[in-house]
């Protein structure tokens, strides 16, 4: 292959001048940090899609035979354009369809009959396009001592090669070409290396030369290319399988989501230092909930993204607690909060399975800390549900399956198998699949995600396409619905035993489900649910606000048999022991001397906002804070102190910072984005405003004398002793008209008297604009 001779690099601008507006806008489209900022030309618009890190990004995104067909013509192309003929030989089969694709992407530019890639591809693609090593050139050895360079004199250097040798050969000649090796030379590695075979680059390192491996190759660049995505036979389940179990993943995560705000509710969890949550909450969490660590981490990291959880801020510190929303949230129904967290997890920027890994730097990354945000997680999930939709329905491949597709696909950044299989896991349990397949509701979530292009292709786009909030209303509407049908019919029977443990036949209705989770703990779900009632889970009804006669009527009117002896006497005991002990609560307290000033504070009409109420004879409490209280009985001329925790006097009310909730998500930038077609008007604007102005200069340039014109003038002048109008350049850009007599010029200066003023002054050449004669 010919090397290192240099050419004219061809001109992108001038390519992207002949696209119409249509192929301007699916540039952009395909390419979308193009348009972010939008270029104000197409002249900006090329330099941009030229750079280094605009061209990796596009690279990353192109399925394999693209990403081959490129790189073979960033091999090929070293000295002169590529022809389509020598391009098609090297690669084995016609690539047409994919070099338009490729000069529609702004990553091949057409030169006559053939095609040139731009210098930022051949910088990304590297030093071993298509796992080929430097040529013979580039390693600096002798071209004349005898290299095979051809098929058929390798075929006849290697004819009776030793076995080994034709092993090492083998294994270098696809890449990579390098092979590392001691000092001590294996003899099959030396024999190829004697009979200029092999180059030996370092004292352990052995390079195949590019030129013999085309050689090994038999003159193709590629194996074998692979023009369509591997689709592998994966197992089938039966449809109602796969509906059971991801309606039961579904509720599983729902009630996790459930256990982290009820148990952060009572006792939020504090904010590590460097954010996220201690190891030893999460434990506590669930040890309490009964709830496996990565479940609870999951749900966690689930209930900030929805907003449901957030950071509270008081005089102690930041913690972890629910958010207003998380009412609206328990409140909503099912299919609604299902369609609404899958919606959401497509667009997730988190990746929670790498909680309790190490940094480089051996930091622990906490939940839902800082550390766990990735740029590529939301278009990973996306790509991965995408490639699940491409099997038949019921399909459950394994996660190397999915990445086996995923890598055609983006064939120069194939994602990790641990990432793939953590994504597969977070469907599971989410019940975007079940049994390993995509459900129905899970298609629909891809559906209505609006992603552009084809849904059998994943999208590189990083997040979905603007819509109207009624759009967004009626796609949730629509997923929800989809969900729905998977949900089994719920009863509203429940099978109460002698031993305080009760069965529901199948998946409880909403009535029969709060009746439960208010007084009743959950033992085993599948198929029936068994609850066990206890004195915890009756006290737990009855603390909220149920009454054990309605306790009671609720649970006859769900069991299909009377009640059981035991369980009426739990009821009845645990309500009898209610109450004894009671717990109100004050913000403040106001400690007198005499019970008498305390009934005048009581009655005292000026006070009546405070919420003043007496316990004891000289002890009052109110629901405001400290220092309101404290401003309020200072107006109405009680003369209070300020009391510190130990009872000492405060003479300066410290200043108590009210507790505020405040979601954990990232802020969102909500600043509408130009579509494109306004972005390529606004460049095509650019082009023609910077057209009119190089017109324009030219046309001054045209009218104004060359710089030797107005030094000869000037001369005939001093000559003659004649007069001129000199119009001079100033120092701050305007222009000075004066009338002079030109005394000497050369090439340096020049002399003139200022005839207005009487005064001899020096110009420089460069700063003269124009020469006039005066009359």
């Amino acid at each position: 292959m010919p090397s290192g001779a240099a050419r004219p690099l061809p001109d992108l601008a001038e390519v992207l001048r002949s696209f119409d507006d249509a192929r301007l806008a699916s540039l952009l489209h395909r390419r979308p940090d193009l348009a972010t900022p939008p270029p104000t030309s197409i002249t900006a618009l090329a330099s941009r899609a030229g750079s280094r890190g605009s061209v990796a990004r596009a690279v990353a995104d192109l399925d394999a035979p693209t990403l081959a067909t490129l790189e073979a013509v960033v091999l090929l192309d070293r000295s002169a354009p590529c022809l389509p003929s020598e391009l098609e030989r090297a690669i084995g089969t016609p690539v047409g369809p994919i070099v338009a694709h490729l000069i529609d992407l702004a990553l091949l530019i057409p030169v006559a009959e053939a095609v040139a890639a731009i210098p930022a591809a051949g910088e990304v693609i590297g030093s071993s396009p298509l796992g080929l090593g430097p040529g013979l050139a580039e390693l600096d050895v002798d071209t004349g001592a005898g290299w095979p360079t051809t098929t058929r004199a390798l075929t006849a250097v290697t004819a009776n090669a030793p076995e080994d040798a034709r092993r090492t050969l083998d294994a270098l000649t696809w890449g990579p070409p390098v092979g590392t090796v001691s000092h001590d030379i294996p003899a099959g590695a030396r024999w190829l290396l004697d009979a200029h075979v092999l180059h030996r680059r370092s004292g352990t390192e052995l390079v195949l030369p590019r030129e013999v491996a085309i050689a090994a190759r038999g003159g193709r660049l590629v194996r074998e290319l692979a023009l369509s995505p591997p689709l592998p036979e994966a197992t089938h389940r039966d449809p109602d399988t796969v509906a059971a179990e991801s309606v039961r993943a579904a509720e599983e995560t729902q009630r996790h989501l459930g256990a982290v705000i009820e148990a952060w509710g009572r006792s939020p969890a504090r904010v590590l230092r460097s954010g996220g949550v201690a190891v030893r909450d999460l434990r506590q969490l669930s040890a309490r909930a009964q709830i496996a660590s990565e479940q609870v981490t999951f749900a966690a990291e689930l209930a900030a993204m929805l907003g449901l959880i957030g950071r509270m801020h008081d005089d102690g510190g930041s913690s972890w607690a629910p958010t207003p929303e998380a009412d609206l949230w328990s409140a909503s129904e099912l299919t609604v909060r299902w369609a609404e967290m899958a919606q959401a997890w497509l667009c997730w920027s988190r990746v929670p399975w790498l909680a309790g890994t190490r940094t480089d730097k051996g930091a622990l990354r906490a939940a839902l800390g800082p550390d766990l945000d990735r740029l590529w997680a939301p278009t990973l999930r996306r790509r991965v549900l995408a490639t699940l939709a491409a099997w038949p329905r019921g399909s459950a491949p394994d996660p190397d399956q999915v990445r086996e597709r995923l890598a055609w696909y983006s064939a120069r950044a194939v994602p990790p198998g641990s990432a793939v299989a953590a994504i597969l896991a977070e469907a599971a349990a989410l019940g975007l699949t079940g049994a390993g397949a995509l459900t129905a509701a899970g298609r629909t979530v891809l559906a209505e995600s609006g992603l552009p292009g084809d849904p059998e292709r994943p999208s590189v786009a990083a997040s979905a396409p603007e819509r109207t909030p009624a759009h967004a209303r009626e796609a949730t509407r629509r997923i929800a619905d989809a969900f729905t049908e998977a949900l089994p019919p719920t009863v509203e029977d429940l099978i109460v035993q002698g031993d305080l443990t009760g069965i529901v036949p199948g998946r409880p209705g909403p009535a029969l489900a709060a009746l439960l989770a208010e007084a009743a703990d959950v033992e085993s779900r599948g198929a029936a649910v068994t609850v066990r009632f206890t004195q915890a889970s009756v006290r737990r009804a009855i603390e909220a606000g149920t009454g054990a006669d309605e306790l009671l009527k609720r649970l006859r009117a769900a069991s299909q048999a009377p009640l059981p002896q035991p369980l009426e006497y739990l009821v009845r005991d645990v309500a009898r022991t209610h109450g004894q002990v009671r717990v109100g609560s004050a913000r403040s307290y106001l400690r007198v001397h005499d019970p008498a000033t305390a009934t005048a504070l009581l009655s005292d009409p000026r006070l009546g906002t405070l919420g003043l109420r007496s316990i004891a004879p000289s002890i009052l409490v109110s629901r405001e804070d400290p220092h309101v209280l404290l401003e309020a009985l200072r107006e109405a001329g009680a003369a209070p102190v300020l009391e510190g925790e130990d009872g000492s006097v405060v003479t300066v009310p410290s200043q108590r910072v009210r507790a505020a909730r405040a979601s954990q998500l990232a802020p969102v930038d909500d600043s509408p984005r130009p579509a494109v077609e306004d972005v390529v008007a606004h460049m095509r604007s650019g082009e023609d405003r910077a057209r009119r102005l190089l017109a324009d200069r030219a046309e001054r340039a045209a009218r104004e004398p060359a710089p030797a014109e107005i030094l000869e003038a000037l001369k005939l002048a001093a000559r003659a002793g004649t007069e001129v109008e000199l119009v001079v350049a100033g120092t701050h850009g305007g222009a000075q008209s004066r009338i002079v007599r030109p005394l000497t010029v050369d090439d340096g200066r020049v002399r003139v008297v200022d005839v207005r003023r009487d005064a001899e002054i020096t110009v420089a050449p460069h700063r003269i604009v124009s020469v006039r004669p005066v009359g």
